[in-house]
């Protein structure tokens, strides 16, 4: 039985940029991460801290059509960002409650089970820049803010972009505009580098409760506990 392909809907195919295109733009918009550099991912378990596969791709994905029978991405992102902030609101470890507009907080879940890994380099790493010059030029600024399934497709035309270097030079993934975080970067690491990945940082996993970021957060004075059975926004 032949696999049917898989292919975006009409209204995303036609909006996202030609491959090639994509490559020229992004072809002197890589950055490189030197030795030292320290990176942050948030998890709520620890066989997260490096997936070896996910079930949810959120931002870059692949769309979901294209998990395996078990529901499981063998190819899929790894987020992470440069600073903890961007980490933790990339993640949903601090997020905003609906019903109390100027609030922030931070999910039962995460207070109980959240994780902070911090990868420090210990050799240079190189990732293309997705920058706002890169987005501009490509005419998609706005569809890469807000457009979620538009944004899984795109990803995928990403990862292609990317088996496209070779060596150990090649870029292993891409830095992006935060979503959750004006004005600040979040990485994306591609799943078939991450045993490179682990070979060139050292990890330290930290749980986020013993953070003093952490008391920061409820000490704020915007910081407030949802309502029971309220509704939240990420």
């Amino acid at each position: 039985m032949t696999t049917p392909k898989i292919v975006p809907p009409t209204d995303i195919a036609t909006s996202l940029p030609p491959r090639e295109r994509l490559r020229q733009a992004l072809s002197e918009a890589e950055i490189m991460l030197p030795a030292g550099t320290t990176v942050f991912r948030a998890v709520r378990h620890q066989d997260a801290v490096i997936p070896p596969y996910v079930e949810q791709t959120y931002r870059f994905g692949p769309p979901a059509a294209f998990a395996g029978r078990d529901g499981r991405h063998a190819t899929y992102w790894m987020y992470a960002a440069q600073d903890l902030s961007t980490a933790l609101w990339e993640s949903g470890f601090c997020t905003n409650d609906m019903t109390q507009p100027g609030t922030h907080y931070i999910p039962a879940d995460v207070v109980k089970n959240g994780l902070i890994a911090v990868f420090t380099l210990k050799a240079d790493i190189r990732l293309l820049d997705l920058n706002g010059s890169v987005l501009s030029k490509l005419g998609i600024y706005d569809r890469i803010h807000g457009d979620h399934a538009w944004c899984q497709w795109f990803g995928l035309d990403l990862l292609a972009v990317l088996a496209g270097y070779v060596g150990d030079a090649a870029p292993l993934g891409f830095r992006y505009p935060s979503r959750k975080h004006k004005n600040h970067l979040a990485l994306a690491v591609r799943s078939d580098t991450l045993d490179l990945w682990r070979a060139r940082v050292h990890i330290q996993v930290v749980r986020f409760a013993e953070m003093p970021e952490f008391q920061t957060l409820l000490a704020d004075p915007n910081y407030a506990d949802p309502f029971e059975g309220g509704f939240s926004a990420g």
